[in-house]
C-alpha cells in the first residue's frame, strides 16, 4: 500500500512540495529564529523609550538574514554551478561555491563569517538560557545554566550533525508553540500600540 509506484501525479507533487515547505520552515527557523521567541529577550533588554520602534528594528533581523544573506548564498551556489558537481551539501557546498567564485580567498572569507556567527551564537544562547532559568528559578540560580550549557557543547560535539539538527528542530518546535500562543494573545495590544505610534508619526 505504501510502495513508491503507487504514488504519482498530484499526490506525489503534493508530497514533494509539502516536504520542501517543511524543510524550508525548519531551516528558516534555524537561520533567523523567527517565531521562536529568543530575539525578544535581547530586544527587550534594549534601552529605548518606544517599544514599537524596537519591535520594528527586531523585524529587520529575519528580513536581512533570509531575504539578503540566505538569498545571496543560494545565488552563489547556483551561479557557480558547484551544486551540479559537488557531492557535499550545507556549509561545505557553500565553501566550494565561495572558493570557485573567489579562488584562494573565498573559503577563508567564509570561514571568518562562520566563526563570527558561531561565537556570537554561543554567547547569545548562553544569555537566553540564563535569562530563562533566572525567570523560572530566580536570578541567583541563573549561573547554573552556563555549566549545563558548556557541558552540552562538549557532548554535542560527539554526536552526528543530523542528530543535532533533529534535536534543535524538536526544541525549536517546543519553543514556537508558547511563542505563537503569546503572539495571538498579545496581538490586540500590539495593534493598539502600533496604531498609536504610527498615528504620532503622521501627526
Amino acid at each position: 500500500a505504501f510502495a513508491a509506484q503507487n504514488y504519482h501525479g498530484d499526490p506525489l507533487l503534493g508530497g514533494v512540495l509539502g516536504g520542501l515547505i517543511l524543510l524550508g520552515i525548519r531551516r528558516g527557523a534555524f537561520s533567523n529564529e523567527a517565531g521562536i521567541g529568543t530575539a525578544p529577550m535581547a530586544h527587550g533588554a534594549a534601552k529605548t523609550s518606544e517599544a514599537v520602534r524596537e519591535g520594528l528594528v527586531a523585524m529587520m533581523g529575519p528580513a536581512i538574514d533570509t531575504l539578503i544573506v540566505c538569498t545571496l548564498t543560494a545565488l552563489t551556489i547556483l551561479v557557480t554551478g558547484v551544486w551540479q558537481t559537488e557531492a557535499s551539501n550545507g556549509v561545505t557546498l557553500t565553501a566550494s561555491a565561495f572558493d570557485a567564485s573567489l579562488p584562494g580567498i573565498g573559503k577563508y572569507l567564509l570561514l571568518i563569517c562562520i566563526a563570527a556567527f558561531s561565537v556570537s551564537s554561543l554567547f547569545s544562547y548562553s544569555y537566553y538560557g540564563s535569562k530563562c532559568l533566572g525567570f523560572l528559578a530566580g536570578a541567583h540560580n541563573k549561573h547554573w545554566y552556563n555549566y549545563f550549557y558548556v557541558a552540552s557543547i562538549v557532548v554535542g560535539a560527539t554526536f552526528s550533525l543530523d542528530a543535532i539538527l533533529n534535536l534543535i528542530d524538536g526544541f525549536f518546535a517546543l519553543m514556537a508553540i508558547p511563542t505563537m500562543i503569546a503572539t495571538l494573545w498579545m496581538a490586540p495590544r500590539v495593534m493598539k500600540e502600533a496604531k498609536r505610534y504610527f498615528g504620532e508619526l503622521r501627526g
